[in-house]
């Protein structure tokens, strides 16, 4: 059985990447791993942005666009990224 983990941030629900559905936008609010914040960082994403899942692949990685690039983001490294999902 898959565990799901969640926290509020001032009455708003911080959820892993990966439980992100396609086509939501979401703000970047804590990435874990050091190495996985400076990969992010070269591609202009931080604590603190925003973007939108592109694509969900099956088994495979999560894309996301951010200002005019799409990142594809294995799922390992989406299970370390703790995004807020934002209202369309």
């Amino acid at each position: 059985m898959k565990k799901i983990l969640r926290f509020n941030l001032n009455k708003s629900q911080v959820i892993l990447l990966t439980e992100v559905k396609k086509g939501s936008r979401f703000k970047v609010i804590r990435i874990d791993e050091k190495d996985i914040r400076t990969q992010l960082l070269r591609f202009g994403l931080g604590e603190g942005s925003e973007a939108v899942c592109f694509e969900r692949l099956p088994l495979g990685p999560i894309v996301i666009k951010h200002r005019r690039q799409e990142v594809a983001i294995g799922r390992e490294f989406a299970n370390k990224i703790w995004v807020e999902p934002l209202e369309e």
